[in-house]
This record gives C-alpha cells, structure tokens and sequence, in this order.
C-alpha cells in the first residue's frame, strides 16, 4: 500500500534517511538497517532514526516499538475537535481490540507541536484522557522529527494564527516490524475497520 499519492513508501523513507546522513555528517553514521537481525523491509517507517521523548522525558526511536502490531497517529494537546476525536476513535479500537482478546498492541500517538507539548505536558493529557499502559504518547525537542514521521506516514499540518495547526486525520496500522497495512483517512471511516489489518 502506498501511503503517499506522490511516492511510493520506500522512495520518502530513502530521502529522509539521506536528508538524515546529510544531517550527521560529522558524527559517526548509524549502523545501517542492513546490519541489524533481521533487517527491516524497506517499507518500515522504524527506518527513520528520529530522536523522539516519552512523558518522562527519555528519549525514544520508533524501532523500539518493534515486536508488536502498531496503532499510530499524530496530534498535539492544545487541540480541541479533530485530535480528541483521532484519540476516541484510537480508544475505540482498544476496546473492540480488547473485546476479541488482542491485548498486545501499542496505542502510539506523537505530537507535531513540540514547543508546547513537553513530555509532562503529554503525561497530564494521558491521564486525563485515560489511556490505559498500552499508549506511548511522543514528543520531540525539535520540529524535524515530526516532519519526518509525518512525511511517511502521509500526515500534512501546518501551523496557523493562535498557535493552532491544520493537519490530516489519519489512523495507521503498522505490523511488528512498523510496515503500515492499512490506515483510515478521515473522521468519518469506522476505526474498527481498521482491525483487520491487525493479525
């Protein structure tokens, strides 16, 4: 499945790794995907080696996510109608998730407004919206690393007067190794489609 109506999956992942490279020219490079057991497909988003925050601060990739099917999205806190909205319906899942006795899936959602949503900040948002242990909630210290996820997770946003952002709404499943299978574009899909895509 192609998640770009521009490129193909590999083709963005293979610019943002060399955007990458370009990036750290001047440190020692990364071992590549190759080099880890067993590789990963050229399709996994786990390819990006963005530096990403938990709610207490540490710092994350997204390959550490690796091993589990992944419900992943992008929001950020301050929002008040599309990213409850992308929240409820990730919770939606949960539940019907729950219901069939599939309990090892992460629930992943990263912020695209690091400058306000600091890891306590998502901490507070968490509890307040009760997410259970299986949630990861993701910040990052600068722009860069949302971009990046946002770009192969086929996300658009934008920041627009009073600090609120237009973005998309989009929901994607990722398998054990972060291949996206299947996504919902939009509020008015039914999340649970989705669970298809979950094995």
């Amino acid at each position: 499945m192609k998640l770009s109506k521009v490129l193909p999956l590999g083709i963005v992942l293979l610019m943002v790794a060399m955007a990458q490279a370009n990036d750290h020219h001047h440190h020692h490079a990364a071992p590549a995907a190759a080099e880890k057991s067993p590789a990963l497909s050229e399709d996994s988003i786990y390819n990006l080696n963005s530096s990403l925050l938990d709610t207490d601060g540490k710092k994350v990739n997204l390959e550490s996510l690796r091993g589990k099917p992944v419900v992943i999205s992008m929001a950020y806190t301050s929002c008040v109608y599309t990213c409850p909205l992308i929240v409820a319906q990730m919770q939606q899942i949960e539940k019907a998730l729950q219901a069939k006795g599939k309990k090892d899936v992460r629930f992943v959602l990263v912020s695209f407004d690091p400058e306000k949503d600091k890891p306590a900040v998502l901490k507070a948002f968490g509890k307040k919206k009760d997410l259970s242990g299986q949630w990861s909630l993701l910040t990052s210290k600068s722009d860069k690393e949302p971009r990046e996820i946002a770009s192969v997770l086929g996300i658009k946003y934008s920041k627009v007067e009073g600090g609120d952002y237009d973005h998309s709404f989009i929901i994607t499943v990722l398998d054990a190794d972060g291949v996206p299978r299947g996504r919902q574009v939009g509020a008015a899909g039914d999340p649970k489609d989705l669970i298809k895509f979950i094995p």
